[in-house]
């Protein structure tokens, strides 16, 4: 888990990026969505390398921590070096989705760790 914990999260920020092209109409192909994810996978590594998260992937704070930087330089990055818009619902949106599955792919690692060291 330790090595493959940034797979979890990119896999969230790249399906946010699916899941929106999907919601909105757009058609789903590989540049479109590096277009949306770019900006927060640069966050996303930013703030695993802050947090030195690979020391302890399953931590809560972390993928509090790390939802919330991902969001906000990535929207940062997404307005002033994508030149993309950052209207109020779409970061309300982007945030609750980032920290509900960062989180919870945490606390169910947690769970499975816990499960598996009582049997």
């Amino acid at each position: 888990m330790k090595r493959w914990f940034w797979v979890l999260d990119a896999a969230v920020v790249i399906s946010f990026a699916i899941i929106g092209a999907a919601d909105h109409g757009f058609t789903i192909d590989v540049a479109w969505v590096m277009r949306v994810s770019l900006p927060f996978l640069i966050a996303l590594a930013l703030g695993i390398a802050a947090l030195r998260v690979w020391k302890n992937p399953l931590l809560i704070l972390n993928g509090i921590l790390l939802a919330l930087i991902t969001l906000a330089v990535g929207m940062l990055l997404r307005h002033y070096v994508w030149d993309d818009g950052t209207a109020q619902v779409f970061v309300i949106v982007t945030g609750a989705y980032f920290v509900a599955v960062m989180v919870g792919w945490r606390v169910i690692g947690l769970g499975v760790r816990r499960f598996r060291t009582r049997s």
